[in-house]
């Protein structure tokens, strides 16, 4: 058994990291026997009361059971999930979204009906949290961690705690929820297309295009293939996104939305419609409207993505493409509990309704 002791760690943290490794990554199967307690001192080159101590740990956490004249055994490698984290990067603080904060008040009420503890880990601009977070995690305080998005600079980061994650996000992982599968885009563009638009503007809060005009991501890869599939036209001066102010997330929604809208209303040719990810963009967007005396939807028509949950004030008829925060809440705590419990995690798509709105 190779092992090397690290003096600025405890020993007894130690042992229980390496089986705890060796278990999760099919080094030690179920059924599996460990050697007895003065073996294991021995090899470990510390006290019996060590190696105790570290699989005492080990069978709280449900990853051995000790059993009599069979001695310690590896059992299924199941860690009951007991306490979970929920956590938040600071631009979403900085943000102060109302989706974010209904989007914990529902995954507090879903840990909860399952009888979890959670807790919110809210980050500061030096990134405390993250290190919050690991420290929960090596001390087995917390058995999993909901990221209200994931970006892949983070990746890293999530992939390396010894506990499962799900994340809202775009990237593709089997442990994520997006809004945008590629079923939920096919399903918007082709609405738009029947609805007899034939040329699209974009205003997002987020970055969907590349400086060279490529798409960002996956996702908005598969948007622009389906638009186009619909023979929807959009050209690149119709697309106002948060690239525009050279960050990847918007701040002030409001006066990001007036600009967006402005810069595409000034083209010399105008689009028949808008479409609006995210909801938070409408106030500044009607601020524009009354300034450019814009009226819809004979001027332009609008289709806006939004959360059913989140009540919005809309003064002007338009086309909703909505989710809910609930049953996102559901699939992202879900996924945790299938990950804890050995399983694949649940599909993460959220069902789509499309509704027309009228003041």
């Amino acid at each position: 058994m190779n092992f090397e002791i690290d003096p600025k760690k405890s020993i007894r943290s130690q042992i229980v990291e390496h089986f705890r490794a060796k278990i999760r990554k099919g080094g030690l199967k179920p059924g599996d026997r460990l050697p007895s307690a003065r073996e294991l001192a021995g090899t470990f080159g510390t006290a019996e009361s060590n190696v105790h101590h570290a699989l005492a740990a080990l069978v709280k956490e449900g990853l051995l059971t000790r059993r009599p004249k069979a001695g310690t055994v590896v059992t299924t490698g199941v860690e009951k999930l007991t306490c979970a984290a929920i956590y938040l990067s600071w631009l979403f603080i900085q943000r102060g979204e109302n989706f974010t904060r209904l989007l914990i008040e529902m995954l507090e009420a879903s840990f909860s009906a399952r009888g979890i503890r959670c807790m919110v880990i809210y980050d500061t601009p030096s990134q405390n949290g993250l290190e919050q977070l690991k420290n929960l995690a090596e001390n087995r305080q917390i058995q999993g961690v909901i990221v209200r998005n994931l970006t892949p600079d983070q990746y890293p980061f999530f992939a390396r705690l010894p506990i499962p994650f799900s994340a809202l996000t775009s990237m593709r992982i089997p442990n994520r929820v997006s809004f945008f599968p590629a079923e939920t885009i096919r399903e918007i563009a082709t609405r738009i297309r029947r609805d007899g638009i034939r040329q699209l503007g974009i205003l997002a809060a987020n970055q969907i295009v590349n400086p060279d005009g490529s798409p960002e991501n996956e996702i908005h890869q598969q948007l622009f293939q389906q638009l186009r599939r619909q023979q929807l036209q959009v050209r690149p001066e119709w697309i106002y996104d948060s690239s525009r102010l050279g960050v990847a997330k918007v701040l002030d929604s409001t006066t990001f939305a007036y600009d967006g809208f402005r810069a595409i209303w000034q083209q010399p040719e105008h689009p028949e419609a808008l479409l609006l990810f995210s909801d938070d963009l409408v106030s500044g967007l009607a601020m524009a409207f009354y300034r450019y005396n814009v009226k819809v939807p004979e001027d332009i028509r609008l289709y806006i993505h939004k959360t059913r949950e989140n009540e919005l004030v809309l003064p002007f008829p338009c086309t909703l493409l909505e989710n809910r925060i609930h049953e996102l809440a559901e699939t992202l705590v879900q996924q945790l509990v299938d990950q804890s419990e050995g399983r694949p995690p649940t599909p993460g798509r959220l069902s789509l309704e499309i509704r027309d709105w009228r003041p």
